[in-house]
């Protein structure tokens, strides 16, 4: 057996799901949400089983089945935070994640609204893991930029 490893990219495109998120009263109710999700994994150059390669189906198996079960939250931040926890937690050989989540049906003008991040395993265990700063010394902060 080849024992040589490369990175690989793994591209999940436009997996829908439905959540309970956002800050307006409608938002309560699930809703249709997309996601688009590009994981960089260190795995074997010459695969011979499934166990050598990131299975992707069941990051989507949660995205849809698991991820929903989630009580409602008010902010797409909070769900996004969920999702790179997942997919940080679900292999180890995941290295970085680039992922974007949006809601489709949140303006009627456009295809859909939402957010983006992509984060090395290292930068996320750094913003996220190790978070020092109280959040009211966060809304400070942030107070004072937008003061400026």
């Amino acid at each position: 057996m080849d024992t040589r490893v490369i990175s690989w990219t793994i591209e999940v495109a436009d997996i829908n799901t439905q959540l309970r998120v956002g800050i307006w009263d409608h938002e309560r109710e699930f809703q249709p949400i997309r996601i688009n999700l590009s994981l960089r994994a260190i795995a074997p150059a010459f695969p011979d089983t499934i166990e050598d390669c990131l299975n992707y189906q069941p990051i989507c198996r949660w995205i849809t089945e698991e991820w929903p079960k989630q009580p409602h939250t008010p902010l797409l931040e909070t769900k996004m935070r969920e999702l790179m926890t997942f997919v940080f937690n679900f292999d180890a050989r995941v290295e970085w994640v680039d992922l974007a989540i949006s809601k489709p049906t949140a303006i009627s003008e456009a295809y859909g609204v939402g957010i983006r991040m992509a984060l090395s395993r290292a930068d996320f265990e750094v913003a996220f893991r190790q978070s020092v700063v109280a959040p009211s010394v966060v809304r400070h902060l942030n107070n004072a930029v937008l003061s400026l």
